[in-house]
């Protein structure tokens, strides 16, 4: 049985792409809401469905074991969890850890397990791919330091909720343990 942390919080990202004044009203209406919001709670919830369960593949759980026996925490983000929820089959899996990806490098070189597309690194992102049958996304947890709303410049975080504070959608600010 695998538990499901949802992390939620009435903060809510203002973005006018089309207006000129877009940066003044955004930044104003940020802040205005978060004088008048909660702080980010955190709760917890049982998923037993065979759609998560069919998510544990072998190679899953290798890189899963893999985390775990270096301290790091590894969990499934953003639309794998929407689609369980919803009792999808999701179409890939994205991953978000408290590895940074140096550290991720490290423990698949050891691993001899292959990387793609290493050019992530910079927001945080390794692509590893598993019994050379399946490629996961894994992405640490980061703070946006400076973001257009799209590209940003990041610091890397052990932090959950300061990682999901800073995504788009609620649904993206929940994580499924792994």
């Amino acid at each position: 049985m695998r538990r499901i942390t949802a992390f939620a919080s009435d903060k809510i990202k203002f973005f006018f792409p089309h207006q000129p004044q877009s940066k003044f009203l955004a930044h104003h209406a940020q802040k205005r809401l978060e004088r008048h919001s909660s702080t980010m709670t955190s709760s917890t919830v049982q998923i037993t469905s065979p759609v998560f369960r069919s998510l544990f593949t072998p190679e899953l759980k290798v890189l899963s074991e893999m985390f775990k026996e270096r301290g790091f925490e590894l969990r499934i983000a953003g639309g794998a969890v929407r689609d369980i929820l919803m009792n999808i089959v999701p179409v890939d899996i994205d991953l978000a850890t408290t590895a940074t990806p140096d550290q991720m490098k490290l423990m698949f070189q050891e691993n001899e397990i292959r990387m793609i597309n290493v050019g992530g690194e910079k927001h945080g992102t390794v692509t590893a791919r598993i019994n050379d049958q399946e490629n996961y996304e894994i992405t640490t947890l980061r703070i946006d330091k400076v973001t257009d709303g799209r590209f940003a410049e990041v610091e890397f975080t052990r932090d959950w909720v300061v990682d999901a504070n800073r995504r788009d959608l609620t649904i993206n600010s929940m994580f499924l343990g792994t």
